[in-house]
Formats: structure tokens, sequence, C-alpha cells
């Protein structure tokens, strides 16, 4: 799962650079795909999303190999995954 990790932080490295370069062209479709992305990565993969909030905040003490935990990461990866279809669908129902 460290290469899934990777490929997450290169999505999000490239969308914070098209954000910052050329926003009119990039930004909205790659910002579209980092959250299907991520979304997906958070369903999947949900230790590596409490592993990131257990890095972030250091006051977390949780054990992210805890499956009890894992419906928080997989709920928010769900919600993400699908704003992301819905802004496809709306964008190509235009």
């Amino acid at each position: 799962m460290k290469l899934a990790d990777w490929v997450v932080r290169a999505v999000i490295l490239a969308t914070f650079f098209a954000l910052l370069f050329a926003p009119e062209k990039w930004g909205p479709r790659l910002g579209v795909v980092s959250l299907g992305i991520v979304g997906a990565w958070a369903l999947l993969y949900p230790q590596g999303v409490l592993g990131w909030a257990k890095t972030a905040h250091p006051r977390i003490d949780v054990n992210v190999d805890d499956p009890s935990l894992w419906w928080i990461p997989r709920l928010i990866g769900g919600f993400f995954v699908a704003f992301a279809l819905v802004i496809v669908l709306f964008s190509l129902a235009r």
C-alpha cells in the first residue's frame, strides 16, 4: 500500500501546482480527479487516512489497525467519491 500512498501524494501535488500555475485550465479538472482518487483511497485503505490524521495531530491516540475505526474514513471517502461523481455528471449534462 505504500505505492498507493505515493500515488495519492503525487496527485495532490500535481493538483496543487495546477491550481498555482494554471488555475483556469487545469484546476477544476485535477481538483475533481484528486477528490475522486482521495475518496477511493479512503474507501480502500482507511488505515492510511488514520495514519495521516495521527501524523498531523499527534494528540490523536488511535490504533490505525483497529477495524472498528475504519468506518469514519470510509464514510468520508464515500462522500468524496459521490461528490466527484455528481460534479462530473452535472458537467457532462451541460
